[in-house]
């Protein structure tokens, strides 16, 4: 017969729950399935997984059972929370060009930037077509 102590129980609480979280996540979470088109082209959804986790416990009793028992009784508690938010589309075309399309909030900042390397993207297209 296993003897529980509250350590034991503490731990057995955190594998648990940590046991449940695997089951949920699946690296079809993160990377979607493909969607191919009529026409070829390739569409990946991309998504970002959140995880949020807690867990706590204690022993508790009043003062005259602290001062006579060698034990006390055990609390414990333990809670988590999953969150999946779209960042985007891989968008594979049939020539083999793999394009991302961002459809996370964005910052002015962050789409400034994100303009600026598509035109210096574009500007070496025309270039090396050039030569």
């Amino acid at each position: 017969m296993k003897t529980y102590t509250n350590e034991t129980k503490l731990c057995d609480l955190i594998t648990n729950a940590m046991d449940k979280l695997k089951n949920i996540m699946d690296s079809s979470t993160i990377v979607g399935e493909s969607l191919k088109t009529p026409d070829g082209v390739t569409i990946i959804p991309i998504s970002k997984v959140t995880v949020g986790f807690v867990v706590g416990g204690g022993e508790y009793a009043d003062l005259s059972a602290r001062r006579v028992a060698n034990h006390f009784p055990m609390s414990g508690g333990s809670s988590g929370g999953m969150s999946v938010s779209p960042v985007g589309f891989l968008i594979i075309q049939t020539d083999g060009e793999v394009d991302f399309v961002n459809v996370e909030n964005k910052t002015l900042y962050q789409t400034v930037l994100n303009m600026f390397n598509s035109l210096l993207q574009k500007l070496e297209k025309d270039k090396d077509n050039d030569n």
